[in-house]
């Protein structure tokens, strides 16, 4: 697990949650504001060059197995090399929010390669896409209003 303490969102009653995790189950870690899925195998991955990000919001119910499936996608390398979920301690509405990280958020072939396996893992409804740039700037919520930079 990380040391790197959770910037704007700790609050004085929270002094030990950390940034992320690296296990547990989401709808049960309250100690961390991510848990984070990375390859582990020894086959070469793209360097990132311009990260972007599939966003998928799960219900709590399905968070926990839902999670296993990508993490395990992730860690054998049929995904990007990595990918994150929220916890409980920053999830709101009981909706969790899965990231699947792509190296270059301007390879659309990539972007969709990856798209596409996720929606044979399972995620069929349409999910938007955008850049860690927008995530830095601030963009977080109406993504499907011309934010977003795919949607699939």
């Amino acid at each position: 697990m990380t040391n790197k303490k959770l910037y704007g969102a700790k609050k004085d009653s929270e002094p030990d949650v950390v940034q992320s995790a690296e296990g547990g189950n989401p709808s049960e870690v309250t100690h961390a504001a991510f848990i984070v899925a990375h390859y582990r195998g020894n086959i070469p991955q793209a360097e990132a060059i311009r990260l972007g990000k599939w966003l998928f919001f799960v219900a709590e119910k399905y968070i926990d197995d839902t999670w296993r499936n990508v993490k395990k996608a992730v860690e054998d390398g049929k995904l990007w090399k990595q990918a994150k979920v929220s916890t409980a301690w920053r999830s709101k509405g009981k909706v969790y929010v899965i990231c699947v990280y792509t190296y270059d958020c301007e390879d659309e072939s990539d972007v969709m390669k990856i798209r596409a396996h996720l929606r044979e893992m399972g995620f069929k409804r349409a999910a938007s896409y955008k850049s860690d740039e927008q995530t830095i700037a601030g963009i977080y919520s109406d993504l499907s209003a011309g934010l977003a930079l795919y949607k699939a």
